[in-house]
Formats: C-alpha cells, structure tokens, sequence
C-alpha cells in the first residue's frame, strides 16, 4: 500500500463526503416515508386531518426523535407532500 499524494487525498476525501451526504439523503427518504406511513395509519381512509401531537407521539414510540420528527414535517410541507390546514393539524396533500 502506497502513499497518497495531495492530489489522490483530495479524491479520497471528496469521495468520502459523497458517501456521506448520499447516506444522510437515504436516511431522510427513509424518515420521510415512516412519517407519511404514520400519517396515513392515523388517518385512516381518505385525507382526514390529524392531530400533529399524535403524529408525534407514535413517530417517537417508533424510535424517532422529536427533533427528527419536527424536521421531517417541515420538509415534507416544503416538498408539498403534507400541508398544515390549521394550527395544530397535519394532512397529506
């Protein structure tokens, strides 16, 4: 095994946070489809409302923390995937 040159390590380390940053996007995939998968479980049939509270509470007994949970939804309203209809309320878009 060789030495590296600048030029190599460079390669290396920006081949590392490729990695890093395509892992941390897999992991946000994944904590948006667990939130939407408990949105529709809560829901029930057809787009109903639910208590953001509640989303909460069973996204945290599923292992998740509150941060997590708080930053997905954020995201997911961005991304136009779940909207806010009123104070204290989800609904999948």
């Amino acid at each position: 095994m060789g030495i590296l040159d600048g030029t190599e390590f460079d390669d290396v380390v920006r081949l590392q946070k490729q990695l890093a940053s395509s892992m941390l996007d897999d992991f946000e995939l994944d904590s948006k489809i667990k939130i939407l998968t408990i949105i529709d479980e809560i829901a029930g049939p057809g787009r109903k409302k639910i208590h953001t509270e509640k989303l909460l509470i069973e996204a945290e007994n599923r292992g998740m923390s509150e941060f997590e949970v708080t930053s997905i939804i954020e995201k997911l309203k961005r991304d136009g995937l779940v909207i806010e209809p009123q104070p204290g309320y989800l609904q999948k878009y």
